[in-house]
């Protein structure tokens, strides 16, 4: 036989002897002291189930920590580089790693946005959507960006054929989708009778061509031009147009759209003319597609910090805190039997 001896601040012993009684099973006889045993072990109990809630994306954290069902931000960032034909886009994954970086500025939670950099197929997209479906409810905000040449998605993906109705079924009232791609507005043209309240945005219109700038090409932007100048103008001061102290996602496409026309005219066409030759020396128009009733705003609530360090794995996590709650609950039934 041997003993355990616990002794919290605030409570008295708590002793666990484990007596052998037969060669296979245990019999843990749990011995409790004090005014505050059951409160120790509820606490107990409720602390691994906060934790929980901390670090999982799920019903039981929206439950436990909904502080009035705060308004959260759920994101898919999907990016393409590499393709079997050859036309790769090696921009080194920068368009995801702008909008990570400019997501968690505005607040969103780290394990609140999936990144895909990699094939994208149809398997991976709904995979994305519903990763969307069963963490965001209707008073969060979603986003689904992807980067990707236009006629893969259009062709080999057949995007337009899945993804609009899974896209409208999200119970978000706060939907925004963005696409980077030639033709790119082609994607959105089937999500025009879209009913629930969102903003689309493609970075071209549906016979324009999109220019994503390479390592090796020495200008001064690498990845998609648009997104380059959105994602800096959602965290840019300077496009608050009305000062009051936050840029929505209509001031940020009217301070890039500009700043986006312009660089392809002055700084990428005169380095690539056959491009030039190809667009008519017309810079690509990106396009808003707004069916939101008032001004969308990316800032979400912080919520609560997290419950683990950082680079933490999450499923260690859950592993800890659910040991701890199984043995909460036999602890309290063994105090429960004891007291009959």
């Amino acid at each position: 036989m041997f003993s355990i001896l616990i002794r919290p601040k605030y409570f008295e012993s708590v002793i666990i002897n484990l007596k052998r009684v037969r060669t296979d099973k245990y019999i843990v006889n749990l011995s409790l002291q004090g005014q505050f045993h059951r409160y120790f072990l509820l606490l107990l109990l409720f602390g691994s189930l906060y934790y929980l809630a901390g670090i999982a994306p799920s019903p039981l954290g929206s439950f436990l920590q909904s502080n009035g069902n705060p308004r959260e931000g759920w994101a898919v960032l999907m990016e393409m580089n590499f393709y079997s034909s050859g036309n790769d886009l090696g921009t080194g994954y920068a368009d995801t790693q702008k909008w990570n970086l400019t997501l968690q500025t505005l607040g969103w939670q780290t394990h609140h946005i999936l990144i895909h950099q990699g094939e994208i197929t149809r398997q991976t997209g709904e995979a994305a959507l519903h990763f969307l479906a069963m963490n965001a409810d209707a008073n969060d905000v979603v986003l689904f960006f992807v980067f990707a040449h236009g006629n893969y998605l259009l062709t080999d993906v057949h995007w337009n054929t899945w993804f609009p109705q899974q896209w409208m079924s999200l119970e978000s009232h706060e939907k925004l989708f963005i696409v980077a791609s030639c033709t790119s507005e082609l994607l959105l043209q089937p999500l025009y009778d879209d009913p629930s309240s969102h903003i689309h945005i493609a970075s071209t219109e549906g016979d324009e061509y999109a220019w994503a700038g390479l390592p090796e090409e020495g200008l001064p932007i690498i990845g998609e031009i648009f997104t380059h100048f959105f994602t800096n103008a959602l965290i840019n001061g300077s496009a608050d147009s009305n000062t009051d102290g936050e840029v929505t996602v209509e001031e940020a496409f009217e301070f890039a759209t500009p700043l986006s026309r312009n660089y392809i005219t002055s700084v990428v066409f005169p380095a690539f003319p056959d491009f030039a030759e190809m667009c008519d020396n017309t810079a690509p128009h990106p396009v808003l597609d707004d069916n939101y009733p008032d001004s969308f705003s990316l800032q979400v609530d912080l919520g609560d910090p997290p419950l683990m360090p950082s680079g933490f794995p999450p499923e260690l996590g859950f592993l800890l805190a659910g040991i701890i709650v199984v043995i909460s609950v036999f602890a309290f039934a063994f105090y429960m039997r004891q007291r009959r």
